[in-house]
């Protein structure tokens, strides 16, 4: 059963012809019109009314999509109750008309008709409004003016030139009002702390539906950073003012105050940072900033296990020394075990002239691996100069010696001493650290040595590796590459470290750790001076953090590349998203292996 309100036709009279005539008046920008945009902007789901009738709806017909969303989502009629008294049905239409009025001038229809209707049911009651917007109110003239030191400012301009209000355009309240406040925030972002947005008037003419935009702003001068006052007491005040990146004097800006925290954050140095710029304490355009540093513990102890199919279980021990000293030298050790690669390392880190984006290493490690195909002892000793650059590049400038005793397969054995330097440049970016959905990781490695300078062989060496992530559907792509080259007079001359070997967990699956490769006159892989190696996998997923993949791998170690001839592995696996980081497990079969099967486990990020 349906019911027409008995206000419906005085109140649809009163709507329609009840209008003031108008030369020229500001628009209603006042909360009404602001609040009806915001809510429609925050998608804040309208009463539509429920499917079984039990609370009120709210029908609208005419009109445009956009229009009649923007109305929906002003308008909550779900707040009354179904059991609305007669007495009431009148301000709930014109509070829902006024609302609607309100929802489509801010999107610049000024002179809209609107029939509403209230109509009871037998579960709750619906109002419905027929709609005619009329038409558009157009932006005639928009006049925004800088003055002040700011006319020139970048900041200013790249605001004004994307505005998305132009003349010609329909008038929308959302876009002025975005206008205004990003005026207002970027001189206080960029240190205008004093500029007055004197002028600002939205006017509209409803007799030739046009609107005047006017906002006017005299920045006055621009703030300049002062002393930066830093409050630590565990490192020297020079070198934490190298982490500041900006010098007293230069122009305010929020930018580089926020940098300033993040350089301090991302130094390791400090568990706590506070970065308050003090504009009550300014003295004459200077803005002095105090930093409050809490200290990190000085030591840290970490101690970790993992398992893969390769190397089997491991253990490691690590240990470091955030601050050894007050111009921020630090030290770490490492000890790791298991059944087939263990080894123990120091490493002293020195910050050279940016201490967040330069230092010096010098280490020292040794390491024994035993596999199926080599066995190997070595000790290294050197240092490495790791630049972080702007351009998101990381460099590496290496020396080291090393000395190793090593045998692979059956007959080849023997001792090196070589000394290497090296040059590695390498990048990484990535939407998640443990399992993006888009990322990519490159690293390339020149490396050699000469025997007449303290080496037993004379080598060059290049290497590179890539892995690409993206998204694809519901699941991932990832691939990834693995390549070198050696220029040796001989395989036999490199110790068994610095051959390629093939096969394993983040090689060639379906085949054995290092079981691919060129072989000895008995059938062992003795490793050799080219790799390429490829795989392609695609993962989806499932079901909560588990996820399936298929993948082929492919490629081959050789010689002589005119030997290369790749060998495939193909397969499935499973994946899940633990606590500490991805773990995998798949089943591979390669056509070239001894094994039918193999299965592979492995853990950690996947770039």
């Amino acid at each position: 059963m349906s019911t027409r309100s008995p206000f419906r036709n005085r109140y649809h009279r009163f709507m329609t012809h009840a209008r003031a005539p108008v030369v020229r008046r500001p628009a209603r920008t006042g909360l009404g019109v602001v609040a009806m945009l915001l809510v429609a902007l925050a998608g804040t789901p309208g009463a539509a009314g429920a499917e079984d009738g039990s609370t009120p709806g709210l029908q609208i017909e005419g009109g445009t999509d956009a229009q009649r969303s923007n109305i929906r989502n002003s308008i909550n009629l779900a707040r009354h109750p179904c059991d609305l008294p007669g007495f009431r049905e009148g301000r709930v239409l014109r509070d829902t008309e006024a609302r609607a009025t309100d929802a489509l001038r801010a999107i610049g229809f000024y002179d809209p008709e609107l029939d509403l209707d209230f109509e009871r049911h037998e579960a709750c009651w619906d109002i419905r409004i027929t709609l005619d917007p009329g038409p558009p109110t157009t932006v005639e003239q928009v006049d925004l003016q800088i003055t002040g030191e700011g006319a020139g400012d970048l900041g200013f301009e790249a605001v004004l030139s994307q505005t998305e209000i132009r003349e010609g355009g329909t008038l929308r309240h959302d876009r002025y009002e975005t206008l205004r406040n990003r005026m207002t925030r970027i001189a206080s972002d960029r240190g205008y702390f004093d500029a007055d947005l004197h002028t600002r008037r939205l006017e509209v003419d409803r007799d030739t539906r046009t609107a005047t935009i006017r906002l006017h702003m005299d920045t006055g001068d621009r703030y300049r950073v002062g002393r930066v006052h830093i409050d630590q007491d565990i490192l020297s005040e020079d070198f934490v003012q190298r982490m500041v990146p900006f010098a007293a004097g230069d122009p305010y800006s929020s930018a580089q105050i926020i940098a300033l925290q993040r350089n301090l954050n991302d130094s390791g140095y400090f568990g706590g940072v506070r970065v308050r710029p003090q504009r009550d304490a300014a003295e004459g355009l200077q803005v002095p900033i105090l930093v409050e540093l809490e200290p990190r513990k000085r030591h840290s102890y970490e101690a970790g296990i993992g398992y893969s199919t390769d190397i089997g279980p491991r253990i490691r021990l690590r240990y470091e020394h955030r601050y050894a000293n007050r111009i921020g030298h630090r030290y770490q050790a490492e000890i790791e075990a298991s059944p087939v690669r263990s080894g123990i390392g120091y490493n002293y880190e020195i910050p050279l002239r940016d201490p967040l984006r330069e230092r010096l290493n010098l280490f020292t490690t040794y390491r024994t691996e035993d596999t199926d195909t080599q066995q190997s002892d070595r000790f290294q000793v050197g240092a490495n100069r790791v630049l972080q650059r702007r351009s998101g590049w990381q460099t590496t400038e290496g020396l080291r010696y090393e000395y190793e005793d090593y045998t692979a397969g059956e007959d080849d054995s023997g001792r090196s001493n070589l000394l290497i330097p090296s040059y590695r440049i390498s990048r990484m970016e990535a939407d998640e650290p443990m399992t993006p959905r888009r990322g990519y990781r490159f690293e390339t490695t020149v490396q050699g040595a000469r025997e007449e300078i303290l080496s037993s062989t004379s080598f060059a060496q290049v290497l590179a590796s890539g892995k690409v992530v993206r998204g694809l559907g519901t699941g991932r792509v990832l691939a990834r590459v693995d390549a070198g080259f050696t220029d040796v007079d001989s395989v036999s001359d490199l110790p068994s470290s610095l051959r390629f070997y093939a096969g394993g967990d983040a090689s060639i699956r379906g085949y054995g750790y290092q079981r691919v490769g060129p072989r000895n006159d008995s059938g062992d892989v003795i490793g050799g001076r080219h790799k390429v190696v490829g795989s392609l996998e695609y993962d989806y997923p499932v079901v909560g953090n588990w996820s399936a993949a298929a993948f082929v791998d492919a490629g081959n170690v050789v010689n002589e590349w005119d030997e290369f001839d790749p060998v495939y592995g193909v397969g499935v696996g499973v994946r899940w998203r633990s606590p500490v980081g991805p773990l995998r497990v798949d089943l591979a079969h390669g056509p070239d292996s001894d094994d039918d099967f193999r299965i592979h486990f492995s853990m950690g990020p996947d770039l």
